[in-house]
């Protein structure tokens, strides 16, 4: 039978311990909520999930991570250390790029060495091409990320601020192929810094410049890999929680 709460309470319940409800339920629990988190499977993870398999363990997930100050901001929140939780190695390179025409080119985080990278493989002219996309990209990620990326959009009217003028002046809401060839000329350049897009579902050709914020937060910020695998965030994440007082219904349905 149905419960009703009737009145205010504080004590709060997370419906999934995917990574948006292990993140809520750390920061409630830093607020001072009794948090309970109800998850249908045996794990935490939601999509980041865990398959045991003959002996073997598989991230059925996402397979590196970006934006590693995303956790370690969830786990502040209950006065928690990243590297206390998690250890992280750095990826180099990011990505082995091979081309058709049997070329390849690393990728790395490191303005300077890719710079060096693409004047060695392909040309001096596109190293600096490069570095001029840098610096979009970089603004990209200035404008968007405090007001339309971390920030709650509950009317239209949030959407009006000074960086919704800049991010129109700096082209963010032109097509995002376009826009990446105005910097870079070569076409395997171009592929590189632009499929990012896909990982939101969306063509290059089709996609938003503003789309190219996905470029910084792996191309330019960096991708690392957490020792243990990807589920080995999901389990910090509600390790840190259950040390905090939050409780973990597994295997419960709603």
């Amino acid at each position: 039978m149905a419960k009703q709460v009737k009145g205010p309470t504080d004590h709060v319940v997370v419906v999934g311990a995917g990574l948006a409800g292990l993140s809520a339920a750390l920061r409630l629990a830093g607020a001072g909520r009794k948090v309970t988190v109800v998850e249908r499977e045996s794990v935490p993870g939601g999509r980041n999930g865990l398959l045991n398999k003959s002996g073997y363990s598989f991230d059925t997930g996402p397979s590196v991570l970006t934006m590693p100050d995303l956790i370690a901001d969830a786990l502040a929140c209950v006065g928690e250390d990243l590297k206390d939780w998690l250890d992280l190695v750095p990826l180099e390179p990011l990505y082995r790029a091979f081309y058709a025409d049997g070329t390849q080119l690393d990728v790395h985080a490191n303005t300077n060495q890719m710079q060096a990278e693409i004047a060695k493989n392909i040309s001096p002219e596109e190293a600096i091409g490069y570095g001029k996309y840098v610096d979009f990209v970089t603004k990209l990620y200035k404008y968007e990320m405090k007001d339309f990326i971390d920030r709650n959009i509950d009317s239209p009217l949030n959407l009006l601020t000074p960086n919704l003028a800049r991010l129109i002046a700096l082209g963010g809401f032109r097509r995002l192929a376009p826009k990446v060839n105005q910097f870079l000329k070569d076409p395997r350049l171009q592929k590189v810094y632009s499929f990012q897009a896909m990982y939101a579902g969306v063509s290059p050709q089709q996609a938003l410049a503003i789309y190219a914020v996905i470029a910084y937060m792996d191309s330019v910020n960096g991708v690392f890999f957490p020792k243990g695998g990807m589920h080995a965030v999901p389990r910090a994440l509600a390790g840190a929680a259950e040390k905090h007082g939050v409780t973990f219904k597994y295997n419960t349905t709603v």
